[in-house]
Protein backbone atom coordinates (compact mmCIF):
# COMPACT_ATOMS: atom_id res chain seq x y z
CA UNK A 1 0.00 0.00 0.00
CA UNK A 2 1.26 3.68 -0.70
CA UNK A 3 1.68 5.58 2.48
CA UNK A 4 0.41 9.17 2.43
CA UNK A 5 0.97 12.25 4.09
CA UNK A 6 -1.51 14.09 4.63
CA UNK A 7 -0.67 17.79 5.82
CA UNK A 8 -2.95 20.43 6.96
CA UNK A 9 -1.58 24.35 7.30
CA UNK A 10 -3.90 26.33 9.92
CA UNK A 11 -3.45 29.99 11.58
CA UNK A 12 -6.17 30.90 14.13
CA UNK A 13 -8.78 28.75 11.91
CA UNK A 14 -10.76 26.94 14.89
CA UNK A 15 -13.60 26.42 13.06
CA UNK A 16 -12.48 25.39 9.73
CA UNK A 17 -9.82 22.68 11.74
CA UNK A 18 -13.27 20.93 13.01
CA UNK A 19 -14.45 20.34 9.44
CA UNK A 20 -10.69 19.44 8.50
CA UNK A 21 -9.54 16.94 10.97
CA UNK A 22 -12.54 14.76 11.22
CA UNK A 23 -12.89 14.19 7.40
CA UNK A 24 -9.05 12.93 8.01
CA UNK A 25 -9.47 10.70 10.83
CA UNK A 26 -12.43 9.24 9.43
CA UNK A 27 -11.23 7.47 6.03
CA UNK A 28 -11.01 4.28 5.68
CA UNK A 29 -7.49 4.13 4.43
CA UNK A 30 -5.25 3.96 7.13
CA UNK A 31 -1.92 3.71 6.02
CA UNK A 32 -1.98 7.57 6.05
CA UNK A 33 0.20 10.02 8.59
CA UNK A 34 -1.19 13.14 9.50
CA UNK A 35 0.76 16.48 10.29
CA UNK A 36 -0.71 19.51 11.10
CA UNK A 37 1.42 22.74 11.17
CA UNK A 38 -0.04 25.95 13.45
CA UNK A 39 0.85 28.97 12.91
CA UNK A 40 0.84 29.76 16.73
CA UNK A 41 -3.13 30.10 16.85
CA UNK A 42 -4.72 32.34 19.80
CA UNK A 43 -8.25 31.19 19.03
CA UNK A 44 -8.72 27.92 20.62
CA UNK A 45 -6.89 25.92 17.88
CA UNK A 46 -3.84 24.43 19.83
CA UNK A 47 -5.77 23.25 22.41
CA UNK A 48 -8.42 21.57 19.80
CA UNK A 49 -5.23 19.96 18.18
CA UNK A 50 -3.96 18.61 21.87
CA UNK A 51 -7.48 17.22 22.22
CA UNK A 52 -7.03 15.08 19.01
CA UNK A 53 -3.39 14.60 19.54
CA UNK A 54 -4.34 10.67 19.55
CA UNK A 55 -5.48 10.86 15.80
CA UNK A 56 -2.45 12.97 14.50
CA UNK A 57 1.30 11.73 13.73
CA UNK A 58 2.80 15.22 14.36
CA UNK A 59 1.92 18.62 14.91
CA UNK A 60 3.27 21.88 15.80
CA UNK A 61 1.74 25.30 16.87
CA UNK A 62 4.49 28.43 16.32
CA UNK A 63 5.38 31.49 14.21
CA UNK A 64 5.72 31.09 10.88
CA UNK A 65 6.66 33.70 7.75
CA UNK A 66 3.63 32.42 5.70
CA UNK A 67 1.63 29.92 4.00
CA UNK A 68 4.46 28.12 2.18
CA UNK A 69 6.47 28.31 4.66
CA UNK A 70 4.64 26.71 7.01
CA UNK A 71 3.56 23.86 3.54
CA UNK A 72 7.49 23.70 3.81
CA UNK A 73 7.61 22.79 7.40
CA UNK A 74 4.57 20.13 6.64
CA UNK A 75 6.92 18.75 3.48
CA UNK A 76 10.24 18.55 5.98
CA UNK A 77 8.14 16.24 8.19
CA UNK A 78 6.62 13.93 5.41
CA UNK A 79 7.31 10.27 5.31
CA UNK A 80 4.80 8.83 3.16
CA UNK A 81 5.39 8.37 -0.70
CA UNK A 82 2.78 11.11 -1.31
CA UNK A 83 1.88 14.18 0.24
CA UNK A 84 -1.63 16.30 0.17
CA UNK A 85 -2.34 19.51 1.19
CA UNK A 86 -5.73 20.03 3.22
CA UNK A 87 -5.17 22.50 4.95
CA UNK A 88 -8.08 24.02 7.43
CA UNK A 89 -11.12 24.40 6.29
CA UNK A 90 -11.31 22.24 3.57
CA UNK A 91 -11.93 18.74 3.93
CA UNK A 92 -12.19 15.05 2.11
CA UNK A 93 -15.40 14.39 0.03
CA UNK A 94 -16.03 11.32 1.59
CA UNK A 95 -14.63 8.88 4.11
CA UNK A 96 -13.67 6.39 1.16
CA UNK A 97 -11.87 9.19 -0.23
CA UNK A 98 -8.48 7.87 0.38
CA UNK A 99 -9.19 4.11 -0.12
CA UNK A 100 -10.49 5.37 -3.77
CA UNK A 101 -7.72 7.67 -4.55
CA UNK A 102 -4.96 5.43 -3.00
CA UNK A 103 -4.70 2.70 -6.13
CA UNK A 104 -4.63 5.75 -8.13
CA UNK A 105 -1.12 6.52 -6.77
CA UNK A 106 1.52 4.37 -9.09
CA UNK A 107 4.60 6.67 -9.24
CA UNK A 108 3.56 9.24 -11.71
CA UNK A 109 4.90 13.20 -10.12
CA UNK A 110 1.36 14.48 -9.73
CA UNK A 111 -1.88 12.66 -9.32
CA UNK A 112 -4.88 15.35 -9.23
CA UNK A 113 -8.43 14.19 -8.57
CA UNK A 114 -11.82 16.47 -8.68
CA UNK A 115 -12.51 18.89 -6.54
CA UNK A 116 -15.94 20.52 -5.52
CA UNK A 117 -15.74 24.20 -4.49
CA UNK A 118 -18.03 25.73 -2.47
CA UNK A 119 -18.99 30.00 -1.90
CA UNK A 120 -22.16 30.09 0.28
CA UNK A 121 -25.23 28.69 -1.68
CA UNK A 122 -22.90 28.36 -5.47
CA UNK A 123 -21.21 24.84 -5.98
CA UNK A 124 -19.49 23.77 -9.04
CA UNK A 125 -17.42 20.19 -9.70
CA UNK A 126 -13.64 21.33 -10.94
CA UNK A 127 -12.04 19.14 -12.86
CA UNK A 128 -8.53 18.45 -13.32
CA UNK A 129 -7.66 18.96 -17.03
CA UNK A 130 -6.91 15.34 -18.88
CA UNK A 131 -3.71 16.76 -20.89
CA UNK A 132 -2.71 20.52 -19.66
CA UNK A 133 -0.80 22.90 -21.63
CA UNK A 134 0.96 26.12 -20.64
CA UNK A 135 -1.97 28.23 -22.22
CA UNK A 136 -4.64 26.24 -20.16
CA UNK A 137 -2.31 26.70 -16.99
CA UNK A 138 -1.74 30.39 -17.72
CA UNK A 139 -5.33 30.93 -16.07
CA UNK A 140 -6.21 28.12 -14.35
CA UNK A 141 -4.44 26.44 -10.94
CA UNK A 142 -4.80 23.11 -10.03
CA UNK A 143 -6.43 22.78 -7.18
CA UNK A 144 -4.16 21.55 -3.90
CA UNK A 145 -6.36 20.05 -2.39
CA UNK A 146 -7.32 16.82 -4.58
CA UNK A 147 -3.35 16.80 -5.40
CA UNK A 148 -1.03 14.10 -4.50
CA UNK A 149 2.26 15.06 -4.87
CA UNK A 150 5.31 12.60 -4.75
CA UNK A 151 7.18 13.69 -1.66
CA UNK A 152 10.66 13.41 -3.21
CA UNK A 153 9.43 15.95 -5.76
CA UNK A 154 8.36 18.61 -3.35
CA UNK A 155 11.64 17.84 -0.83
CA UNK A 156 14.11 17.88 -3.63
CA UNK A 157 12.12 21.39 -4.70
CA UNK A 158 10.09 23.12 -1.88
CA UNK A 159 7.73 26.11 -2.80
CA UNK A 160 8.82 29.23 -3.44
CA UNK A 161 8.44 31.67 0.39
CA UNK A 162 9.03 34.64 -1.78
CA UNK A 163 5.44 33.95 -3.35
CA UNK A 164 2.53 34.91 -0.81
CA UNK A 165 -0.70 33.17 -2.75
CA UNK A 166 0.17 31.26 -6.36
CA UNK A 167 3.72 29.11 -5.39
CA UNK A 168 1.70 25.92 -5.54
CA UNK A 169 0.81 26.95 -9.22
CA UNK A 170 4.23 27.99 -9.82
CA UNK A 171 5.73 24.84 -8.52
CA UNK A 172 3.26 22.78 -11.05
CA UNK A 173 4.42 24.73 -14.29
CA UNK A 174 8.26 24.32 -13.01
CA UNK A 175 7.74 20.67 -12.42
CA UNK A 176 5.64 19.80 -15.21
CA UNK A 177 6.69 21.63 -18.21
CA UNK A 178 10.57 22.85 -17.01
CA UNK A 179 11.58 19.93 -15.02
CA UNK A 180 9.35 16.77 -17.00
CA UNK A 181 7.89 15.28 -14.14
CA UNK A 182 4.71 13.17 -14.90
CA UNK A 183 0.82 14.13 -14.30
CA UNK A 184 -2.44 12.86 -14.43
CA UNK A 185 -5.64 13.50 -13.66
CA UNK A 186 -7.87 11.11 -11.42
CA UNK A 187 -11.48 9.90 -11.69
CA UNK A 188 -11.86 10.70 -8.44
CA UNK A 189 -13.54 13.50 -6.06
CA UNK A 190 -11.04 14.48 -3.73
CA UNK A 191 -11.57 17.27 -1.66
CA UNK A 192 -14.77 20.09 -0.77
CA UNK A 193 -12.97 23.34 -0.78
CA UNK A 194 -14.36 26.76 0.37
CA UNK A 195 -13.77 29.85 -1.66
CA UNK A 196 -12.50 31.76 1.17
CA UNK A 197 -8.92 31.90 1.20
CA UNK A 198 -6.35 34.12 0.43
CA UNK A 199 -6.49 33.31 -3.44
CA UNK A 200 -10.00 33.62 -3.98
CA UNK A 201 -10.18 36.94 -1.97
CA UNK A 202 -6.92 38.51 -3.98
CA UNK A 203 -7.68 37.90 -7.69
CA UNK A 204 -5.39 41.05 -8.59
CA UNK A 205 -2.37 39.92 -6.68
CA UNK A 206 -2.63 36.13 -7.79
CA UNK A 207 -2.64 37.43 -11.23
CA UNK A 208 0.08 39.53 -10.46
CA UNK A 209 2.14 36.66 -9.48
CA UNK A 210 0.90 34.39 -12.39
CA UNK A 211 2.33 37.16 -14.95
CA UNK A 212 5.85 37.37 -12.69
CA UNK A 213 6.07 33.39 -12.56
CA UNK A 214 5.34 33.37 -16.46
CA UNK A 215 7.82 35.84 -17.38
CA UNK A 216 11.08 34.36 -15.10
CA UNK A 217 9.80 30.97 -16.71
CA UNK A 218 9.36 32.35 -20.35
CA UNK A 219 11.64 35.32 -21.06
CA UNK A 220 10.81 35.36 -24.46
CA UNK A 221 7.09 34.84 -24.48
CA UNK A 222 5.21 31.94 -24.02
CA UNK A 223 6.22 28.85 -25.91
CA UNK A 224 3.76 28.30 -28.86
CA UNK A 225 0.93 25.41 -28.69
CA UNK A 226 -0.79 23.60 -30.63
CA UNK A 227 -4.00 22.86 -28.97
CA UNK A 228 -5.78 19.61 -29.86
CA UNK A 229 -9.79 20.41 -30.09
CA UNK A 230 -10.02 18.69 -26.82
CA UNK A 231 -7.47 20.82 -24.99
CA UNK A 232 -9.43 23.50 -26.49
CA UNK A 233 -12.61 22.73 -25.18
CA UNK A 234 -11.08 22.29 -21.53
CA UNK A 235 -9.28 25.51 -21.40
CA UNK A 236 -12.66 26.96 -22.90
CA UNK A 237 -14.49 25.30 -20.57
CA UNK A 238 -12.52 26.33 -17.82
CA UNK A 239 -12.68 30.08 -18.27
CA UNK A 240 -16.05 30.21 -18.55
CA UNK A 241 -17.06 28.34 -15.18
CA UNK A 242 -14.45 30.69 -13.87
CA UNK A 243 -16.36 33.57 -15.51
CA UNK A 244 -19.82 32.37 -14.76
CA UNK A 245 -19.29 31.98 -11.02
CA UNK A 246 -17.56 35.41 -10.33
CA UNK A 247 -20.68 36.71 -12.21
CA UNK A 248 -23.12 34.75 -9.98
CA UNK A 249 -21.45 36.49 -6.73
CA UNK A 250 -22.60 39.96 -7.75
CA UNK A 251 -26.18 41.37 -7.02
CA UNK A 252 -28.44 40.57 -9.94
CA UNK A 253 -28.35 43.73 -12.37
CA UNK A 254 -24.42 43.89 -11.66
CA UNK A 255 -24.72 39.90 -12.50
CA UNK A 256 -26.75 40.21 -15.70
CA UNK A 257 -24.71 42.54 -16.82
CA UNK A 258 -21.20 40.96 -16.01
CA UNK A 259 -22.70 37.42 -17.69
CA UNK A 260 -23.67 39.82 -20.57
CA UNK A 261 -20.31 41.41 -21.63
CA UNK A 262 -18.95 38.20 -20.78
CA UNK A 263 -20.60 36.27 -23.02
CA UNK A 264 -19.98 38.77 -26.21
CA UNK A 265 -16.34 38.46 -25.31
CA UNK A 266 -15.88 35.19 -25.42
CA UNK A 267 -18.00 35.18 -28.37
CA UNK A 268 -15.68 37.42 -29.78
CA UNK A 269 -11.88 36.36 -28.70
CA UNK A 270 -12.00 32.52 -28.10
CA UNK A 271 -14.52 31.44 -30.89
CA UNK A 272 -13.78 33.54 -33.36
CA UNK A 273 -10.40 34.88 -32.75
Amino acid sequence: MVKISIITISYNNLEGLRRTVPSVLSQSYKDYEFIVVDGGSTDGSKEYLEANSSGITRWVSEPDKGIYNAMNKGIAMATGEYCIFMNSGDHFFSALTLEKAAPELDGTGYCVGRTIMVEEDFASMCMPPKSPTVRFLKDNALQHQSTFIKTELLKENPYDENLKIAADWAHFIESWYVRHHSYKPMDVVVAVFYLDGISAQQPRQVRAEFNSVLKRLFPDGMPKEKETKEQKLERLTAKVKYKMGRAMRKKPLSRDWKILRNSFRFLWKDLFV
